[in-house]
């Protein structure tokens, strides 16, 4: 063993590594934190209660160390019934995805509260927020015929969204593409979407809480 790094208050769920030695990790406190790999310091925190500096596109502030008491949702002394002020997750995120483009590096990051969220790998500034209508379990990158990049949702319910990631001349970043749900096709899944991995030719795969494995695969112009 190397090294232990402590800060997250209950289960790890994402870990990213990107460029410059900083480790991007997630937990079911709904924080992100920002970690030096080879110090092992928690270099930023984002919570629900992380405030955009202004002016600044949603940067962070300054490195803080970690909160010394902090309650499952993430938040620092948050009064009950509060709306969350800051730029972070308000539930437990679920997934962190690195995603490269002639544009930049991203973190993208999803949670039990709904949203994906879209950061800046280099500094932690919060680029886009997305709601997708229901607790987000799980998500993947793949692409379009064109090779366009496509980002892979599923949802608790059961249903797949599946959204571009770049802004095009014909579709916003992000822009719903497609909703793969069982409620109007005769396949897909009735529980939770657990996992989404992309396959060759196309194809995606999605493992539901229904026992289900789902094999598809992206065919025609999604309009991108």
């Amino acid at each position: 063993l190397v090294k232990t790094m402590v800060g997250h208050a209950g289960e790890v769920t994402g870990l990213v590594v990107t460029g410059g030695g900083i480790l991007w990790s997630g937990g079911v406190d709904g924080t992100v934190r920002l970690w030096d790999v080879a110090s092992g310091e928690c270099k930023y925190l984002i919570s629900r209660d992380t405030p955009a500096t202004p002016g600044a596109g949603g940067q962070l502030p300054p490195p803080q160390p970690a909160p010394q008491a902090q309650n499952q949702q993430g938040g620092q002394n948050q009064q009950q019934g509060q709306p969350p002020s800051g730029v972070g997750h308000t539930a437990a995120i679920t997934e962190l995805l690195s995603f490269e483009s002639p544009h930049g590096n991203y973190i993208l990051t999803s949670s039990l509260d709904a949203t994906v969220k879209a950061w800046d790998a280099s500094n932690g500034t919060c680029l886009h927020s997305e709601s997708n209508g229901g607790a987000v379990t799980s998500m993947a990158l793949t692409a379009d015929l064109k090779g366009n990049p496509l980002l892979l949702v599923g949802l608790s319910q059961g249903d797949i969204m599946m959204r571009s990631i770049l802004q095009t001349p014909n579709a916003p970043a992000f822009c719903l593409l497609l909703k793969l749900s069982s409620r109007f096709l005769q396949c897909g899944h009735t529980g939770p979407v657990k996992c989404l991995r992309t396959g060759p030719g196309n194809t995606f795969y999605s493992a539901g809480g229904d026992g289900r494995v789902c094999v598809w695969q992206v065919t025609g112009d999604l309009g991108l």
